[in-house]
């Protein structure tokens, strides 16, 4: 794949992750039933899919995933419009579980933080002010996922399906850029002599080989 077209495909993956959340948005907000509620349902287990298919190490295993999910979306779809949109909640819901698993497990005795395995990954050996602060952060980003989960169902429960829909997919990616921002300018506050990666690397470095969890790099 040329330069060009590397830029062309992330430009295309980037305008879909903001393209999405709106059209789920108001794929409820107009209680549609038409194409945009198949599309909003169906685009996920395309995109998990093609990921399963092209870099997936156990296919079986994404396999028997797509079957739980997809089942679960047919079962919830049934039942009217709060099932019909907690179907469409379950790419949000499932990728903070995700998320919340794979860097919390590293935070069990005799691990090594997923963040602080990262920035060794990128900076070689780390001073142990460093090696302290990136185990912090494993766990801030653990609990910013968490308390994504905890807003998400709380106002699924007790809010209207447009305030739910409107914090799970308008504010998701906002809230995920502020995360960034401000983790990134309290870093460069707290430890200004220090050689810090920019965010766009951080990024760049962490999605290059996330499906595999023992290999992932960042930072």
């Amino acid at each position: 794949m040329t330069r060009a077209a590397g830029w062309i495909v992330k430009g295309l993956v980037v305008l879909a992750c903001v393209a999405y959340p709106l059209l789920v948005h108001f794929a409820l907000s107009l209680n549609d039933t038409g194409i945009i509620r198949v599309a909003a349902l169906s685009l996920p287990f395309i995109a998990l899919a093609y990921w399963a298919l092209m870099h997936a190490r156990s296919k079986r295993l994404w396999f028997l995933v797509l079957l739980a999910t997809g089942g679960a979306t047919y079962v919830l779809v049934r039942h009217d419009q709060p099932g019909l949109a907690a179907a469409y909640g379950l790419p949000h819901a499932g990728s903070y579980l995700f998320l919340l698993w794979f860097f919390g497990r590293t935070l069990r005795p005799g691990q090594e933080p997923l963040i602080t395995r990262l920035a060794r990954r990128v900076h070689g050996t780390l001073p142990p002010f460093m090696e302290t602060y990136t185990r912090r952060l494993t766990a801030a980003w653990c609990v910013f996922f968490a308390a994504q989960l905890v807003c998400s169902m709380a106002l699924f429960a007790f809010a209207s399906l447009e305030t739910w829909s409107l914090f799970i997919n308008l504010l998701n990616l906002p809230l995920l850029a502020l995360m960034f921002i401000g983790e990134y300018l309290y870093r460069v506050a707290r430890y200004p002599a220090y050689q810090h990666a920019s965010i766009a690397t951080t990024i760049q470095s962490f999605t290059q080989n996330s499906s595999v969890p023992g290999s992932v790099r960042t930072r």
